[in-house]
């Protein structure tokens, strides 16, 4: 089986934050060699801020927990909502990860972590289990 465009609509609708979580086709900080699909999850992981233009200001280091990867949970439901807990720990060895900062003035920064899995990927693997 395999998504349509409805399943994917209906998938994205539901995740608490569409803008860094849902399946998508060359979202930000994934290689650019990849031009299909993936499950995609993106967090504010960390970073630097309080830094401005007075002289005294002292940027100050931060940090952020990763969330859930809810979207998986959400693909998974609706293509295997029958798979065990070891058949989903292999599909946990198809998860690339990728971090990226991006920097601002006075020596603020935002580090962006992000987890994906190639959709095809992921159909292949499930074909197989």
């Amino acid at each position: 089986m395999k998504l349509t465009q409805k399943d994917i609509q209906e998938i994205n609708s539901k995740v608490k934050d569409s803008w860094n979580e849902g399946i998508f086709t060359e979202p930000n900080y994934i290689p650019v060699h990849i031009k299909e699909p993936v499950i995609y999850m993106r967090w504010e992981s960390g970073g630097y801020s309080g830094g401005s233009c007075w002289d005294d200001s002292d940027p100050q280091p931060y940090e952020s927990e990763k969330p859930k990867f809810t979207v998986l949970d959400l693909v998974l439901k609706k293509l295997k909502p029958d798979i065990s807990y070891l058949d989903y720990k292999e599909i946990e060895k198809l998860i690339h990860d990728n971090q990226e900062t991006e920097y601002e003035y006075y020596g603020n920064s935002i580090d962006w972590s992000v987890e994906y899995i190639i959709l095809s990927d992921l159909y292949k693997l499930l074909e197989k289990l």
